[in-house]
């Protein structure tokens, strides 16, 4: 769905390179514009998801997405990120040599 957009390598190079203060290399750009390319996709389906539950609660035609979904879509990938349930971690039954 969304195969052709990117993101400027160079506008990715020089947002890293003011937030670390150094020179990322090519693969880190790269890897770096795919993350980035995830997280709006993400944020855009959440927009459209809360546009049509919307639009489907007031009986309205469909309408443009509009920064009001934008931000609710934000906010709501934001909270479900900070406060997921903790996973129970993995303990081995053995004893640890180093104890």
């Amino acid at each position: 769905m969304y195969r052709r957009s990117a993101f400027s390598k160079i506008s990715i190079k020089r947002l890293m390179n003011s937030i670390t203060g150094t020179i990322p290399s090519s693969n880190v750009v790269i890897a770096m514009a795919g993350i980035a390319k995830v997280f709006v996709g993400e944020i855009i389906e959440e927009a459209l998801d809360i546009q049509r539950r919307e639009n489907h609660i007031e009986h309205k035609p469909a309408t443009p997405l509009e920064p009001k979904h934008l931000r609710e879509a934000y906010r709501r990938i934001n909270h479900r990120q900070y406060h997921c349930p903790q996973r129970k971690t993995w303990k081995s039954k053995r004893k640890s040599r180093f104890q």
